[in-house]
């Protein structure tokens, strides 16, 4: 499979995000676009993707070439088997055969694939041309297919009622987008269509870790106070925002021992991550009521 690719990605110094889907899919066969050249960018993405604590990713070490098959088969080891063993699981990779998934939000696909992996068909859709270039690498490494829309996720270039599951894996900086970009994901789900969600957790390890022990800023110990400038949610505010939807459940993941303080690494892991995890991921419903007003229009 990797020999039908270029050993070293053609990277293409002039890149602009006025490259829309369509353009791309003229392009010769071999001639694979990649919009990053620099080391420290790739490492980032690695790290990001593959879930790396923020701790330990300055020593981050990546032996395999940047955005080659085995690059991305290290970050889907890194991210399903060792850093987030719970997402394979939660976020059902394999429940999903045969329907339409939307996947949304940023990254390198790598949660997305493996719902094509098993039988599901993929629209993947993004408003940044460089992100939405490497997912569909991704997905052509593998001789995976899949669907790439190069469009801003609250309008949507897809029809309504057309999608069976949409997996958000983020949310906007602004909570008036985020309003919108649920709109749109209700509108595209068929009655009865499910929406698998990742947020970031508002209550994590770094949050308590600031107000517990106050006194760490002062020796430059506590975590940064930007990381909470994006926008983050709780449980309740997560469920508020897909109010329109039923069937609401919270699961509250992602943290490593060596992220949590000494004095709480005695506590059974699972514990800890529901108490203090980075992320919140939402399981809900469109519900079937809604296909009563298309019933009536038809």
């Amino acid at each position: 499979m990797a020999d039908s690719f270029p050993r070293k990605p053609h990277i293409w110094d002039r890149w602009t995000a006025t490259v829309a889907a369509d353009e791309q899919a003229a392009l010769p066969e071999r001639a694979v676009l990649l919009p990053f050249n620099q080391a420290e960018t790739a490492e980032r993405l690695y790290a990001t993707e593959a879930l790396y604590p923020v701790h330990r990713r300055k020593r981050l070490e990546v032996g395999s070439e940047p955005y080659s098959l085995q690059w991305f088969l290290d970050i889907e080891n890194q991210r399903h088997s060792r850093q987030g063993r719970w997402i394979p699981r939660l976020l059902e990779f394999a429940k999903h055969s045969g329907e339409t998934l939307l996947g949304l939000g940023t990254g390198l696909g790598t949660d997305w694939l493996q719902y094509a992996r098993h039988g599901a068909a993929v629209v993947v859709c993004s408003s940044s041309a460089e992100q939405l270039t490497l997912i569909r690498r991704n997905f052509d490494l593998r001789g995976l297919r899949g669907r790439f829309l190069h469009a801003a996720p609250a309008s949507l270039p897809i029809e309504s009622a057309s999608i069976d599951v949409v997996c958000a894996s983020s949310f906007p900086a602004e909570m008036s987008e985020a309003h919108q970009l649920m709109d749109e994901v209700y509108r595209v789900l068929k009655p009865g269509g499910k929406i698998l969600a990742v947020a970031p957790a508002r209550y994590d390890v770094d949050y308590w870790f600031r107000k517990l022990f106050p006194w760490q800023r002062w020796f430059g110990h506590a975590p940064s106070a930007d990381a909470g400038s994006s926008l983050r949610f709780s449980s309740r505010s997560l469920r508020r925002l897909c109010t329109r939807f039923v069937e609401h459940r919270v699961h509250k993941r992602q943290l490593r021992r060596s992220e949590v303080p000494h004095l709480w690494r005695w506590l059974p892991l699972p514990v800890l991550e529901r108490l203090m995890g980075r992320c919140l991921v939402l399981k809900a419903f469109k519900p079937l009521s809604a296909a009563m007003p298309m019933l009536l229009a038809a």
